[in-house]
């Protein structure tokens, strides 16, 4: 072994024996700690990356799965409660292409597959009743696939078909959705599932869609979202969001105008969710039109001129004296076919629209130079008051009660002040685990340091009856060759007088003040000395 790697090694000892207990201890503890972490990293890097084989399984396909893997030797794990199948990211494909080749996963929900399981010996009824099942099963596997759905159960009510009925009753449907943890539907996806499954089947309207989910909720109903749609916009969230909407707006400019916190608005709203289906019919004739037909019918009539006389009789009438006279007569009719229009107006009114609202603004009467008239136009400009649908605005000035907002400011003041005091008190603490820290790591340097120079002055001390044996010179010429220490004395043939000790005052501060130069010369010297 090269001597610089004993040497080296005979440090390292050393510098162990010359640990404390304690010192001991703490480096083991640390050794402990350094080996963990790296056996723990290298399992955290070595340890594979899961990717999802299959999800959404029925619980047969998946304990099919999970018995296959297990027969494969392929590690895996469960999640989402056993529905999807993790196997090393590696493995995904191969995985999936062998158990796929093997009929998993099976498809127990049913679906086209269904049509597969038929015999040439089905009735019409029972490949009717297959086809529904099919049909059912498939529309289940749509929706599981929209986000949030866990599973999902289709109902077909489906009437057969009779030529003999003039009337057929329509198809109809209901959805049963089940959610995951944590998920809820939105109004969106419950359109969504409606019209999904209305227009898989023929015949089948939306109204006729029916949506509910796990807790019994009924999510739709008659092709509209109903109020308890879990997670879905119901009629009195949508009122109170455009409320809000329209509130913030018009603080906003309130607040440009009078400044924060001298105004108030408030809006209330009613509005119109019924699907409204409007047509009308209108004819018009166009006046500079030309007409299509006009025609003209003239009578005229000549005769002889006379008058009638004659005493009444028993009947009251007149009787006829035999004089007679001469007349004419004449008719005329004119008839004109103009071009007629007809225009038909086809109007539906969207659910949402604003029926009418009214917008109250009140301002505080400390707030100097505010026009009232002035405020109030610009509030009817921006909340969009349309008088001729009942909107209403009111703009007053009245006293603010500030009692609240002062309070509210003083308990603010004292969390501010309660944060700074535990703000405070946190970094003291942690001041005051650092200064301990310090503390210990200066002991242990001054003992470690005090340690140092009682070896030191041990070995200082055994230089001392050593020199009794050995002489001056040689003492001399190692601490000269080592440039730490100055001369100790001449070298002189004679016998080697005592060391005075104005020196060894001197070696003893050296020593204090670099015990482990000192050390090290000295360990190193005697360990000539004695070879």
């Amino acid at each position: 072994m090269p001597q610089a790697m004993n040497d080296t090694l005979r440090r390292i000892q050393q510098q162990l024996v010359a640990f404390s207990v304690a010192q001991r201890v703490i480096g083991i503890l640390l050794v402990i700690g350094l080996a963990l972490g790296g056996f723990a990293f290298f399992r955290w890097a070595s340890a594979p990356t899961y990717a999802p084989l299959f999800g959404n399984l029925a619980g047969e396909d998946a304990s099919a799965i999970v018995d296959k893997l297990d027969a494969d030797g392929v590690k895996y794990q469960l999640t989402d409660g056993g529905a999807t199948v993790m196997v090393p990211k590696d493995l995904v494909y191969s995985e999936r292409v062998k158990l796929s080749g093997q009929g998993l996963p099976a498809s127990s929900e049913g679906g086209y597959s269904l049509l597969d399981k038929q015999g040439v010996t089905a009735s019409q009824f029972q490949q009717q009743v297959t086809y529904q099942r099919a049909l059912e099963g498939e529309l289940a596997k749509t929706v599981q696939a929209i986000s949030g759905v866990s599973a999902a159960v289709v109902h077909l009510a489906i009437p057969a078909k009779d030529v003999f009925l003039d009337d057929q009753s329509k198809p109809t449907a209901s959805v049963l959705v089940s959610m995951k943890p944590g998920a809820e539907m939105s109004s969106q996806q419950v359109q969504s599932v409606v019209h999904l499954v209305a227009s898989s089947i023929e015949g089948m309207s939306s109204d006729d869609v029916t949506v509910v989910d796990g807790k019994g909720n009924l999510l739709s109903t008659n092709g509209s979202v109903t109020g308890t749609a879990s997670g879905g916009a119901t009629n009195d969230q949508l009122t109170q969001d455009y409320e809000n909407r329209q509130a913030g707006q018009l603080q906003a400019v309130l607040d440009k105008i009078v400044g924060p916190g001298h105004a108030v608005a408030q809006v209330n709203a009613t509005l119109q969710f019924d699907s409204i289906d409007t047509t009308t019919e209108r004819v018009y004739t166009d006046k500079e039109a030309k007409p299509l037909a006009t025609s003209t019918t003239t009578e005229k009539y000549a005769g002889g001129s006379g008058s009638a006389s004659g005493v009444l009789g028993t009947d009251n009438l007149a009787v006829p004296s035999g004089s007679s006279g001469s007349g004419s007569y004449e008719k005329s009719t004119t008839t004109t076919n103009n071009a007629q229009s007809k225009v038909t107006e086809h109007k539906k009114a969207t659910p949402g629209s604003i029926v009418r609202q009214s917008v109250s603004v009140v301002v505080d009467d400390k707030t100097k130079g505010v026009d009232l008239t002035k405020l109030e136009s610009a509030v009817r400009t921006a909340a969009g008051i349309d008088t001729t649908r009942g909107d209403a605005l009111n703009v007053t000035s009245m006293p603010f009660d500030q009692t609240a907002a002062k309070a509210d400011a003083v308990e603010l003041k004292k969390a501010e002040q309660a944060q700074q005091r535990a703000q405070m008190v946190g970094w003291a603490k942690q001041a005051g685990i650092t200064l301990v820290v310090l503390i210990v790591l200066l002991m242990l340097w001054l003992s470690w340091r005090k340690r140092k120079a009682q070896a030191a002055t041990d070995d200082l001390m055994r230089l001392d009856l050593l020199e009794s044996q050995v002489g001056v010179p040689a003492q001399r010429q190692a601490l000269e060759a080592a440039d730490r220490l100055p001369a100790l004395g001449s070298a002189d043939d004679g016998p080697a007088p005592a060391i005075p000790q104005r020196r060894k005052d001197d070696v003893l501060s050296l020593v204090e003040r670099q015990p482990e130069e000192v050390a090290e010369l000295l360990r190193g010297w005697l360990a000539d000395r004695r070879g």
